[in-house]
């Protein structure tokens, strides 16, 4: 019985310290300049943009996005071909390691589709990424008038 007690202790201790590692913590991984381009009224898809920093020394891979903003997250890449602008799906994007990656105008964007409610400049909303590996990325991203998210904001991942 003794042998069971302690066995039981241990299983909890280490479901404790489990439990104590935030879900959403994504380390080496920062969020900077997010925001939401703003939309005219009514309108169903909105683009999204953030520049990812990778601190550590191994590729990050983000396979997917959500928002409680929006039904539906996709990350996206425009092209101009023969003079016509394409959106193309992407599955996913690669972080290099020790460097960026950039979701722009003219480039890679996350493509937020069927807004829950309007959105206008000065509103924010919640994004979080999905990395390869189970792990995500939650940071806030304002909402700016085309042209004003420049400045965006600096996001640190939850540790």
């Amino acid at each position: 019985m003794k042998g069971l007690i302690r066995r039981s202790a241990l299983l909890f201790a280490g479901l404790l310290a489990v439990a104590a590692v935030p879900a959403a913590a994504a380390e080496g991984l920062t969020a900077h300049h997010a925001w939401v381009r703003e939309a005219p009224p009514g309108m169903r898809m909105l683009a999204g943009y953030v520049t990812l920093e990778n601190k550590t020394d191994r590729a990050i891979k983000i396979t997917g996005a959500s928002s409680p903003a929006f039904g539906s997250v996709e990350l996206h890449r425009s092209e101009v071909r023969n003079g016509v602008a394409h959106m193309i799906k992407q599955d996913h994007v690669t972080i290099p390691a020790n460097g960026k990656f950039s979701f722009e105008p003219g480039g890679y964007h996350l493509m937020l589709m069927q807004p829950k409610h309007a959105l206008k400049a000065g509103d924010s909303v919640k994004m979080t990424l999905r990395l390869n590996d189970g792990r995500t990325l939650s940071f806030k991203m304002p909402v700016r008038k085309a042209g004003a998210g420049e400045g965006g904001m600096h996001m640190h991942m939850n540790h």
